[in-house]
């Protein structure tokens, strides 16, 4: 009894994210994804926010109602640290991570003049093809460290 209502849970969600996956676009490769993945840090110095999250949207492999929601709220979150610290200056790619061929983490740092945002963007390739699936971001700086193992800059 409890097998079955475990695969009819595990249908159910294989259904849906086959559904929501075959409406999103793939980028060819990881080289593409990176691509991609500046276009959008470049839109966030910028200023246009908006236009580099609807641009990611054409690439989520999960769930889009999902994804707009957290959009929005990110949104809303740039525009209060942005009359808190001011406006971007820069970013940088920090790392580059990666498990076997399936799923690929870019981490980048949004600089502005006196804070900073660590930003990750996670791509998962089941066969061929890399989709977007989950972007965030946070300021605790402290688990940049893990990323960088050398003792000095």
């Amino acid at each position: 009894m409890i097998r079955a209502r475990y695969w009819i849970i595990i249908t159910a969600l294989c259904s849906l994210l086959l559904s929501t996956v075959a409406h999103a676009r793939t980028l060819a490769d990881a080289a593409a994804a990176r691509k991609l993945a500046d276009q959008f840090m470049a839109q966030l110095v910028k200023g246009e926010a908006d236009a580099g999250y609807d641009m990611l949207s054409a690439y989520i492999g999960v769930d889009f109602e999902q994804f707009n929601q957290r959009g929005k709220k990110m949104l809303g979150d740039l525009q209060q640290i942005g009359s808190s610290v001011g406006k971007p200056i820069g970013f940088d790619l920090l790392a580059t991570q990666s498990v076997k061929t399936h799923f690929m983490k870019l981490t980048y740092l949004l600089i502005y003049g006196n804070a900073a945002l660590v930003w990750e963007l996670n791509f998962y390739q089941p066969e061929k093809g890399w989709q977007l699936v989950d972007v965030s971001y946070h300021a605790n700086i402290n688990d940049l460290f893990q990323l960088n193992t050398s003792a000095s800059p």
